[in-house]
């Protein structure tokens, strides 16, 4: 991903911190149980000059991918550090909305609470979306790795654990929109974790190949 000078000014970039903060404190909601059996993967992909992006969501039915859907745009906001969510986010919920069913659960390729303003991209478009969210990240964003037992280690951010670290593959996983740590330890260590991946790696070569197609020009932008 290319990354673009930062264009906001200090006051936009404080604004939208706050309402990143407000977003967190309504993280979670209270309920019986998180029954999960529709599973969402999402992820983006950037053109070569880091100016559109392409993204496709994966849906995954009882352990079976039912349906893939695309959106296709270009960036207005520029991307900076910890408003990653004011970047990519409005093309990756496009991409959810246009399944034509809602998901129990969505996974993102990006942080949730394990981020330096406590909720990232997946606790932001999952909230926006209405529906529990989770991150698995490729890469650390904060914290420590704590071990906890074989194969799955804890993320440690400010004396707090907010998430988990997988070993193979190599996932930083963390709750985002009402998904609770102990929740997220359930998903992680059953086949739920297991298609989450499945999705995500599905619409991560779906969205690879949309921008290619785009930028071939054999594929149609979506309004």
């Amino acid at each position: 991903m290319m990354k673009e000078p930062n264009r906001l000014d200090r006051a936009e970039i404080e604004f939208f911190k706050e309402i990143q903060s407000l977003i967190v404190k309504t993280r979670t909601v209270k309920r019986a149980s998180l029954k999960i059996r529709k599973i969402c993967g999402v992820d983006a992909a950037y053109s070569p000059d880091g100016n559109s992006v392409a993204a496709a969501a994966t849906q995954i039915v009882d352990g079976q991918i039912s349906e893939t859907s695309t959106y296709s745009g270009t960036f207005s906001f520029p991307y900076v550090s910890g408003l990653f969510y004011l970047h990519e986010g409005p093309f990756v919920v496009a991409a959810v909305r246009r399944l034509k069913e809602t998901s129990h659960l969505v996974c993102f390729d990006a942080h949730g609470a394990a981020h330096p303003n406590s909720g990232g991209l997946a606790t932001v478009c999952g909230r926006v979306l209405g529906i529990p969210s989770i991150g698995v990240a490729k890469t650390p964003l904060v914290g420590k790795e704590i071990f906890y037992r074989n194969g799955l280690n804890k993320i440690e951010f400010e004396n707090r654990f907010v998430g988990y670290v997988t070993s193979k593959p190599k996932r930083y996983w963390s709750p985002g929109y009402s998904v609770s740590l102990a929740e997220l330890e359930t998903i992680i260590c059953s086949k739920t974790g297991e298609d989450c991946a499945k999705a995500l790696q599905y619409s991560h070569t779906s969205a690879r190949r949309a921008t290619r197609q785009n930028s071939s020009g054999q594929y149609q932008q979506f309004a």
